[in-house]
């Protein structure tokens, strides 16, 4: 505001408070927390205590019309300090006022003001008020008053002394007024906003280790208390937190937090974090990501933003390793000396490779993650185990038997990681079981057998019989697995004439559910007899 409109400005209050006799004034409701509501923030915004930097008096002025018999004072500052007016001498018709804007915050407005003071020394021809005409009562001692809004008579809070000149003999020296602890409940109901949400941890694919966030936020009003991030509902870092000038207080008119300025805090604030998704709360798979930008509030909840909450996909599960450098590995079988080997049922399989980095240096002491995923399995990658490179940046590794699996050998270090994936092989081996070793033509028996799992229920099993001696096997029968991979059948031996020995097996044909390779029983015999 420039010289020239604070002097219009003044003149226009001076002209106005010779005819504020009758004015009336609105009230309004207690500052306290019980009156906080929710919805809009609202905060204490004080000004005239000691508590406060140089007792926070920002823009208060004071203005007289003639004489010096009215003598100010402003030593709020100090303890129990206030402003003042005192009338040191008589007078026949003058006036002076303090006025101390109480600002409401960009886009909010005053809920209340709450103010200390005390007067005393009035007589006929004196007016003397603070805010409205009738408070404090003369000499009744210091007391508080809460009014609506924080305006008064000039949109400022008025500290008033003057002398009526239409009361022909003047006034005496002796009347005096003062108030401080002036408090208003600002309230501001404008949200935050946010922008340029970026960083690694939103980007598509797979993330792993550390991975950084930040984002822009913005707030007219109480401005920026925090911003914060969570990861599935959970709190994932310290919140950024902003500076905001702000004092504790304990007087008549407030107890606790107040702000020193109506905006005390920052109105934007730029947030970020370095967040290890190996770490609670993250979680290997999908997770979701959010974060909330609040402003000021003391009492009530602030006003909350939040961007919508974003899915990543977390892959920590290669154990990390303490050793860097490492940037190129290579993994495979020693026996195919390949990354593909097929073995048959039950059978391990030793697994070597190396670690280097990009020039070929080897890296020792380096842990190297074994995963597993079986063929067919949904679950994905599962930790299995971990091995470490010697001096020469060789490891190996004995892959226990089991189904056909995909392998992966890797090296993590922090987000970095690098992989190489093979491929393990095994032949299925059902289980068969005849009734009875002989039989006589046109008699039956009963076959059962399992087939190994995972993933056996439901599973077809070709049954074979060959003559001994023979290298060709003839398929006689189907049956199909329960739940539990088991199947059963009978069979008539009512084509054979002679009496004959046959070789029976069960065949597990390569199927899709089924991971394993196409693998057949040990034969069971049986004497078929024909005659006595």
């Amino acid at each position: 505001m420039s010289s020239g409109q604070r002097s219009r400005n003044g003149r226009a209050r001076r002209a106005a408070i010779q005819g504020i006799v009758g004015m009336a004034l609105i009230c309004v409701l207690a500052i306290s927390p019980s009156a906080a509501s929710a919805g809009p923030a609202h905060y204490i915004y004080e000004v005239c205590d000691s508590a406060l930097p140089n007792g926070n008096t920002p823009g208060a002025h004071f203005a007289v019309n003639s004489g010096v018999a009215l003598v100010p004072g402003n030593n709020c500052a100090e303890p129990g300090g206030a402003l003042s007016i005192t009338e040191t001498g008589h007078v026949s018709s003058t006036f002076g006022f303090w006025d101390v804007p109480i600002d409401s915050p960009p886009g909010g407005h005053i809920e209340s003001t709450t103010i200390s003071g005390a007067s005393c020394g009035a007589g006929p021809g004196t007016k003397i008020f603070a805010f409205e005409q009738g408070w404090p009562a003369n000499c009744a001692g210091e007391s508080q008053r809460i009014f609506h809004g924080g305006g008064g008579i000039f949109g400022a809070l008025t500290i008033f002394l003057g002398c009526d000149g239409n009361f022909a003999a003047g006034c005496g020296a002796g009347p005096t007024i003062f108030a401080h602890y002036i408090a208003a409940n600002e309230v501001d109901p404008v949200a935050p906003k946010m922008e340029g949400l970026t960083g690694s941890l939103l980007d598509n694919g797979l993330i792993r280790g550390h991975q950084d966030l930040s984002v822009d936020a913005s707030d007219v009003g109480g401005g920026l208390s925090k911003v914060a991030i969570s990861v599935n509902g959970l709190p994932a870092a310290q919140p950024d937190t902003a500076n905001c000038d702000l004092a504790q207080t304990e007087n008549p008119s407030v107890v606790g937090t107040v702000a020193v300025r109506v905006t005390p805090c920052p109105t934007k604030l730029k947030a970020s974090w370095s967040l290890d998704t190996a770490g609670f709360p993250f979680h290997d798979g999908a997770n979701t990501v959010q974060v909330c930008a609040s402003d000021y509030a003391s009492l009530s909840e602030p006003n909350t933003t939040c961007s919508p909450a974003q899915t990543i996909n977390v892959d920590n599960s290669c154990a990390e390793s303490s050793v860097t450098g490492g940037e190129v590995i290579d993994a495979r079988f020693e026996s195919s000396r390949s990354d593909e080997i097929t073995v048959p049922y039950a059978h391990a399989a030793n697994v070597s490779g190396e670690l280097t980095n990009s020039a070929g240096d080897a890296i020792s002491g380096a842990t190297v993650c074994v995963e597993e995923q079986t063929q067919g399995s949904d679950g994905g990658l599962m930790p299995l185990a971990t091995t470490k490179t010697d001096a020469s940046g060789h490891f190996t590794y004995k892959l226990a038997a089991g189904p056909n699996r995909a392998v992966l050998l890797g090296y993590r270090h922090d987000r970095f990681q690098v992989a190489h994936t093979i491929h393990y092989y095994a032949h299925s081996r059902p289980t068969l079981r005849l009734s009875r070793k002989k039989v006589r033509a046109g008699g039956r028996i009963r076959i059962t057998g399992r087939v190994p799992g995972p993933g056996a229920g439901g599973r077809v099993v070709v049954l074979q019989a060959s003559a001994p001696h023979s290298k060709r096997w003839y398929t006689f029968n189907r049956a199909t697995t329960n739940e539990a991979g088991f199947f059963h059948s009978r069979y008539r031996f009512d084509a054979t004439t002679a009496t004959t020995a046959y070789r029976i097996r069960a065949v597990a044909p390569r199927q899709a559910g089924l991971p394993y390779e196409a693998g057949h029983s040990k034969p069971a015999r049986i004497r078929v007899l024909v005659g006595r």
